[in-house]
């Protein structure tokens, strides 16, 4: 089954806060790889540096996240899977289209469920429960 992570669980990963054990236990439980786009990774970097810029980690934490990241992906924690750009804002806009009125879910949320249903992933993983409400919704199986 493919997985698909979200980066509220990527940084959970990463960044030791409320959802951190949660989210490591997925691999220590969990031996196949977790799906990447180069949207979710490059979110999730992101996210983990507005962390820093903002102040809720050290630049040192920064740092040691990011590099454990590309640690872990170059190690086949994760398989990064190509999405064309059109497929994606089409399948987005789908969603949108469909479950924006009463879901709620931002469209940056939208591109992560677009994301795992291009790629073909049975299981989301994501600590946002309103994204995970949807991402179950349209047949996702929502972890953790």
């Amino acid at each position: 089954m493919v997985v698909y992570a979200d980066s509220s669980f990527l940084v959970a990963v990463y960044v030791q806060g409320g959802n951190a054990e949660a989210a490591r236990s997925h691999f220590a439980t969990n031996p196949q790889p977790v799906c990447l786009t180069n949207f979710s990774k490059s979110e999730a970097q992101h996210a983990i540096r507005m962390l820093a810029f903002q102040k809720h980690i050290a630049l040192a934490e920064m740092t040691r996240a990011l590099f454990q990241f590309e640690r872990d992906e170059a190690e086949g924690f994760y398989e990064m899977q190509p999405l064309e750009s059109q497929d994606l804002y089409l399948k987005t806009s789908q969603l949108s289209h469909r479950h924006a009125l009463e879901s709620g879910v931002r469209y940056l949320d939208m591109l992560h469920i677009a994301s795992a249903l291009l790629t073909n992933a049975g299981r989301f993983l994501t600590f946002d429960a309103r994204q995970g409400r949807l991402a179950k919704a349209v047949g996702l199986e929502v972890k953790p």
